[in-house]
């Protein structure tokens, strides 16, 4: 992060004599032009194939997107756009509903990622979910507004101490031809390795989660199909009562005070917020399989409290069977468990840790 400082402080000196200052950034997150990671090398039968049939939505920022609240394309007349997408919320979490299948979505939310600057790592269709490659947040940069000038002079003379990726779920809706949107941020930080100052010796750990950076890229998909933007931050700004779960005896088990659907609705959230990976899914038997995320500049899961459920070794944990979450439906309430990779019942101290952060994000 900070090679060449000395060299990018002088540049800066000249700069603030030649150019002056510049204006603040007015976005919070600006990927464009960004560097990310080296990406991971991925088998070729991960590659999903191109899907057909994207769906004819109206575009962001364009002249038919807010003329009469109905947009023609090819003498095709699409729904307002009111109608087209809209924000649904639970408590603290929000997402989007869009009226269309995910197959007609797909390869418009590839594209969504492309126009944020942000590659898209993992596309897995038959899961439901793409994840971006890690990239630098200009408005995380120091002095940005030299910070331009600075790297045409001297290449990576500065950059951000932060890197952020996001996750995108798409379910299918309640009602048929609907698809609900999910988007979820993870992110590191470059902090110092050593308590020496002046060797500069750093390395990557995570942080957590930023709920305002996925309602940011919320607000910027919703503007992408055609909502206009005052539309999409009145709805994404409104508030509303937050649900409650409690741990029962021995943090064995969790009680969530809804019925299974909104349950589980919630609960697939709170996973992704957690930082573990839902690799599939039975809704029909209540079951999300999980495995920890890929938190590491490297592409390796970082060991943690999540780790022993898996295997005792770091670098055995993607290979290990997932594990798994259970919803059971009792009419009014749902109840919610950890199950190891054999469908057991999970006791552990790493379970019970699981259960409470999860009833955290629940309540």
């Amino acid at each position: 992060m900070r090679k060449g400082i000395a060299t990018a402080a002088v540049a800066a000196t000249v700069c603030v004599l030649l150019f002056g200052c510049a204006s603040e950034q007015s976005r919070k997150a600006e990927y464009k032009r960004a560097v990310t990671l080296p990406p991971l090398e991925v088998p070729p039968d991960l590659t999903a194939p191109e899907l057909q049939g994207t769906m004819d939505m109206p575009q962001g920022n364009t002249a038919s997107a807010t003329q009469g609240g109905t947009v023609t394309g090819g003498g095709i007349q699409v729904l307002p756009q009111q109608a087209n997408v809209r924000v649904l919320r639970d408590g603290n979490m929000h997402w989007l509903q869009v009226d269309a299948a995910p197959e007609q979505l797909w390869v418009k939310l590839r594209n969504f990622w492309q126009q944020q600057g942000l590659e898209v790592k993992r596309d897995e269709p038959r899961l439901g979910f793409m994840e971006t490659q890690w990239a630098e947040n200009k408005a995380d940069v120091p002095g940005d507004w030299i910070q331009g000038v600075i790297s045409n002079l001297f290449q990576n003379a500065y950059s951000a101490p932060t890197r952020d990726k996001f996750r995108l779920r798409v379910e299918r809706g309640s009602t048929p031809n609907t698809s609900e949107i999910f988007i979820t941020h993870y992110g590191l930080e470059e902090v110092l390795r050593s308590s020496n100052a002046e060797s500069y010796d750093t390395m990557w750990q995570t942080r957590p989660s930023d709920p305002e950076l996925a309602g940011e890229m919320l607000n910027r998909l919703m503007v992408f199909f055609g909502v206009l933007q005052a539309t999409a931050d009145t709805q994404l700004a409104a508030d509303a009562p937050a649900a409650r779960a409690r741990l029962e005896e021995g943090n064995i088990a969790l009680v969530v005070n809804e019925a299974f659907p909104r349950a589980w609705r919630r609960v697939g959230i709170a996973l992704d917020r957690l930082g573990l990976v839902v690799e599939d899914r039975d809704r029909s038997a209540g079951i999300y399989y999980i495995r920890p995320v890929d938190q590491g500049e490297d592409g390796k899961a970082k060991k943690g409290f999540f780790s022993s459920m898996f295997s005792g070794k770091e670098e055995e944990a993607a290979q290990a069977a997932p594990a798994r979450i259970q919803l059971q439906d009792g009419g009014e309430t749902t109840r919610v468990t950890v199950q190891d990779a054999e469908g057991k019942l999970d006791v552990s101290a790493a379970a019970a840790k699981i259960l409470q952060q999860l009833e955290t994000e629940l309540r």
